[in-house]
């Protein structure tokens, strides 16, 4: 069963390499249309950092000459199976 911290972890890393396969399934159809929204500026990073403001909430920070925050809510939508609900690109 997977925590929450190892997903996001998981989804920083996938982000960074550009693991776009795993990085789709972390969404649900409501997360994956603002997705959409924010892949039509790529980010584009060779780091990471997670930061958890609590009630599953999560801003990560993608590091590369510039840094961009992206603000998620995730759910756990079946037993260990944490997938983002919505999220915001905080710039």
């Amino acid at each position: 069963m997977a925590e929450p911290k190892d997903t996001w972890t998981r989804h920083g890393n996938d982000g960074v390499s550009g693991n776009m396969a795993g990085l789709m399934g972390d969404f649900t159809p409501a997360g994956l249309t603002k997705a959409m929204a924010i892949a039509t500026n790529p980010i584009v990073a060779t780091k990471f950092e997670v930061n958890d403001l609590g009630n599953n909430e999560v801003e990560i920070d993608y590091i590369g000459d510039k840094t961009r925050k992206i603000w998620s809510k995730w759910e756990e939508t079946s037993p260990g199976k944490w997938q983002i609900v919505d999220l915001t690109d905080k710039g």
